[in-house]
């Protein structure tokens, strides 16, 4: 995994996370049979493998570029990078150890799961506000 324009390991935006383990940094991967059941395959069929992926609490937010590299008998082989497998890693208010983590129902209903609300823009001086559809769940 990668994001930004330079990824670097030294600053937890270039992740190399092996299969059934965990990075430096704490990023995971471990082999998901229940995907492949829940779609009506069976794990390991069409030579597909489904993996979930788990980041630290602690991970830097943004835009992650995904790409795989497998090895076996026959050779290694390296996915090149394709922008509908890229991962965006937010934050998680529901998670203890998130900086942004959020106690109160209350405050999770308010400020997370609105589908609408206010914002507001312009200067200092000069500010506007208007209702705003945030379109956080797709129908």
């Amino acid at each position: 995994l990668g994001a930004g324009p330079t990824p670097q390991v030294a600053k937890g935006t270039h992740v190399l996370v092996p299969l059934g383990g965990a990075s430096a940094t704490g990023w995971t991967a471990e082999p998901d049979e229940g995907v492949a059941e829940a779609l009506g395959g069976v794990a390991g069929s069409d030579h597909a493998l489904w993996v979930g992926l788990r980041a630290p609490p602690s991970a830097p937010i943004g835009r992650y570029r995904l790409s795989v590299r497998t090895r076996t008998e026959c050779g290694e082989f390296a996915a090149p990078f394709e922008a509908d497998n890229d991962v965006v890693l937010l934050f998680n208010p529901w998670c203890e150890e998130d900086s942004v983590y959020m106690e109160k129902t209350s405050d999770l209903n308010e400020y997370v799961l609105n589908e609408s609300g206010r914002i507001f823009y312009g200067t200092e001086e000069q500010i506007a506000e208007r209702s705003w559809n945030y379109g956080q769940v797709r129908p």
